[in-house]
């Protein structure tokens, strides 16, 4: 099985160790750096599965760094950062980040947390594919191979290729983080009904976290990147006191 690697973007080289030594344990790969541009060398250098990374940093801000990654890697990237305003927070969810901590934190907690947002990333499809398999019927005969048909959804203008995990709006390809790719594909998988805030969290979140804020932050960013205007979306509605449904 492929050793998966994390990249720790972090100032407190106390800490970084100590994250460090705790992922180890837990069969991960680490890299670890202070500096933002370094950490950027770093995610252009190395086949890495998962960042880690802090808003302050002595030579750029944390926020920039984000901007820069989201711009040149769909990485799954959680923040660990001592800013705990909820401004913060919020900023660093609409950049594109997958999850957000606060210091302090238990290590018990992140490892946790970096598992679900990487059973988020590559453990999704494998899952669907699995389903599908298993519901085939089996007597007398093997099940029959997925079709490629099966592996692409489409709705509207939107068609999304599940294994290349790319996803287009009319002729134009769009780049979504796997937060939003989960929430898009369970939109179209559920085309024409209303899915839950809560649906969504299990989708995209597991059993981790009960705040459906982060479903309303990722889909803001979600509608921006998909709606012809964001401010008023017409590919995905707002169901109020529901949740939200595609066409």
């Amino acid at each position: 099985m492929k050793q998966r690697k994390i990249l720790i973007i972090e100032d407190d080289t106390e800490l970084a160790d100590v994250i460090a030594r705790k992922l180890e344990n837990a069969g991960f790969t680490i890299f670890s750096t202070t500096d933002g541009l370094e950490g950027v060398r770093l995610v252009d250098s190395e086949e890495l599965d998962l960042i880690l990374l802090d808003l302050t940093l002595p030579d750029v801000d944390g926020i920039d760094v984000l901007r820069h990654l989201r711009q040149r890697t769909a990485l799954p990237i959680v923040i660990i950062s001592g800013r705990t305003e909820e401004a913060e927070r919020v900023v660093g969810l609409e950049l594109g980040a997958d999850d957000y901590m606060a210091k302090p934190f238990g290590l018990n907690e992140l490892l946790a947390r970096v598992r679900v947002v990487l059973r988020r990333a590559e453990g999704t499809m494998v899952d669907a594919g699995l389903a599908k398999i298993l519901s085939s019927p089996s007597e007398e005969q093997e099940p029959a191979p997925l079709s490629p048909e099966a592996e692409v959804l489409s709705a509207m203008d939107i068609e999304m290729d599940i294994p290349a995990r790319r996803v287009w709006v009319g002729n134009r390809e769009v780049l979504l983080t796997r937060t939003e790719f989960i929430i898009l594909q369970t939109l179209l998988e559920n085309q024409g009904k209303v899915v839950s805030h809560e649906m969504l969290l299990r989708a995209a979140w597991g059993e981790e976290t009960d705040d459906t804020h982060l479903v309303e932050v990722h889909m803001a960013n979600l509608r921006a990147k998909i709606e012809d205007d964001p401010r008023n979306p017409q590919r995905v509605q707002t169901v109020r006191g529901f949740g939200y449904r595609l066409g």
